[in-house]
């Protein structure tokens, strides 16, 4: 069984770009727009290998996304990929304090991508 991605990002041209960037890697993409749905998707959906997050997004952003799965003992050992485009140094560093296993800075390069979220999904707890 292929590993499990979450990919959430409120602008669905990005959620295509990284659907792109990743087919070739054989991975089960799942998708969602905002953090609500993403926080349902992994309470109800659960053994996701990874998620990667936007930060800024409506309602739930990328920093409240973190914190709540970090919190969460069902979900706190899924590695955490941050895209955004708009943060900085401190930002960064701000977040990965927080719980976010990477950073990738928009627009992505989709070979370097790819290389990441495989460092990601090196980390993951074997799902089951």
């Amino acid at each position: 069984m292929p590993p499990k991605v979450l990919i959430v990002d409120d602008e669905n041209a990005m959620r295509l770009v990284i659907r792109k960037a990743l087919e070739p890697l054989g991975l089960s993409l799942h998708f969602s727009s905002d953090g609500i749905h993403a926080l349902d998707a992994l309470r109800c959906n659960p053994g996701f290998d990874l998620l990667i997050t936007d930060i800024s997004m409506p309602v739930v952003d990328g920093r409240q996304l973190i914190a709540t799965i970090r919190a969460d003992k069902s979900m706190a050992q899924i590695p955490i990929l941050i895209t955004s485009g708009v943060v900085g140094v401190h930002e960064i560093a701000d977040l990965l304090d927080i719980g976010a296993t990477r950073f990738v800075a928009k627009p992505i390069n989709a070979a370097s991508f790819r290389e990441d979220v495989t460092a990601c999904l090196d980390l993951a707890p074997a799902a089951g």
